[in-house]
């Protein structure tokens, strides 16, 4: 079995196919024609000469026969000249003359040398009935190589066009099964996206229900622990217990929130939403620089042109924060810990750069990492690896792109872009 590619690709390649055929099939014609026609060609060529030849002959006879008499001796020889040229002219387009023509032609020229009437009579009648049947002859073989090269054009015709019919025929069946197959592929498409769309909402109530069943019982739980760290103050062991405890339940309370955030990431935009670029960069500026500071990481965040993103404002919050905490997160141990963030605007679009000199991705996980629960191998930072698909649902449900590069000597460069509010 071919695999399902192959098949879907086939009418294409049928339709690539008919349309080289369709360049390639006159000039195989033209050439085939031409091989075939060069023979018959030649061969009626030679046979209008040979009539030439046989036509002089006929002409030379007949002035030798008249001044065969008395009369000018000088121009009867130039005559007999003239007839002996021609024959070797016909010779020479038949590789050798006719023996018996050439015999004929040698009486004649005896009789008209001897100026003998009666033998000069019969020798011109013998000659001229031998280049009657020569004539005829010849004239036969000319039509034969005109009939030959008529259904040589004939053929090549019928040829081309049975061939042209093959190729058009090819080319409907083609394009008919290009046309299935797209209107097909239309129809998967439309499906996936109805069924996307209806995945997304079923998620987003689940991961609310979810949400509300996972960190309700662990308000309560909370409060007790946070009573007993109160009450037992002076048992460090129970203390400690305490900190395993709470640490569990803010983690917990983590992924929940995660989880939650990454199934309303994809939710379909409220129509004319628009986001103040500026305003977002100074309040992730004011939010992010502490934590930075904390880790030893110089976070520096270039002023954004003054632009309205087509997204809310907290969607991009929460994309660029996911960018920016993850630099500062995964910035490693190195002696130069920078994060850079900075935005440009082109042809309607807003690109909001981050690039960090931490290790960086491996090589080839560049869009593994936008996929949920997908993290580096050997990463010691807590996570569960929905921070990047988030990221990627939230731009493309707004019509943006992601991206990411990656240097083991400069680190990662992730950049996200939106559509800018009227640009369509």
């Amino acid at each position: 079995m071919l695999p399902r590619n192959v098949w879907l690709a086939a009418p294409f390649l049928v339709l690539a196919l008919v349309v080289a055929s369709f360049t390639v099939t006159p000039l195989w014609i033209q050439r085939r024609t031409a091989q075939l026609r060069e023979p018959a060609y030649r061969a009626l060529a030679s046979s209008v000469e040979a009539l030439g030849a046989l036509i002089d002959m006929r002409d030379q006879q007949h002035r030798a026969t008249v001044l065969g008499g008395p009369g000018d001796v000088a121009a009867a020889r130039e005559a007999r000249q003239r007839l002996s040229d021609a024959l070797l002219a016909y010779a020479s387009t038949r590789g050798a003359s006719p023996a018996d023509l050439s015999s004929a032609l040698q009486r004649f020229l005896v009789a008209a040398e001897n100026r003998n009437p009666p033998a000069l009579r019969l020798a011109s009648e013998r000659l001229s009935r031998l280049l009657m049947d020569e004539l005829a002859a010849e004239q036969r073989r000319a039509i034969a190589a005109s009939a030959r090269l008529e259904q040589i054009r004939t053929r090549s015709t019928r040829l081309a066009n049975q061939l042209n019919l093959v190729w058009a025929l090819l080319a409907a069946s083609a394009g008919l099964a290009a046309a299935a197959l797209v209107r097909r592929h239309q129809r998967l498409t439309e499906q996936v996206r109805n069924l996307d769309r209806e995945r997304a909402q079923e998620l987003e109530q689940f991961a609310g229900r979810v949400a509300h069943d996972i960190v309700s019982p662990l308000g309560p739980v909370s409060v007790g622990v946070q009573y007993l760290a109160r009450k037992l103050e002076a048992d460090k062991d129970a203390q400690q217990a305490v900190r395993l405890v709470q640490g569990s339940l803010d983690r917990v309370a983590a992924i929940v929130d995660e989880l939650l955030r990454f199934a309303r990431a994809g939710a379909r935009p409220a129509p004319d939403e628009s986001a103040d670029l500026p305003r977002v960069i100074d309040a992730l500026r004011d939010e992010l620089l502490p934590a930075a500071r904390q880790r030893g990481v110089a976070l520096t965040l270039e002023p954004a042109p003054p632009v309205q993103v087509a997204c809310s404002e907290a969607a991009v919050l929460v994309v660029l924060q996911n960018l920016l905490r993850n630099a500062i997160k995964y910035i490693g141990d190195g002696p130069r810990k920078l994060v850079f963030a900075w935005a440009t605007v082109s042809g309607g679009r807003v690109r909001v750069t981050v690039q960090d000199t931490g290790p960086g991705i491996p090589a080839g996980m560049e869009r593994a990492v936008f996929e949920p629960y997908v993290r580096v191998a050997g990463s010691r930072q807590p996570g569960i690896g929905l921070g990047l698909a988030t990221v990627k649902r939230i731009v493309e449900s707004r019509r943006g792109r992601v991206g990411v590069s990656s240097d083991p000597r400069k680190g990662a460069t992730f950049w996200v872009e939106f559509p800018l509010v009227g640009a369509g």
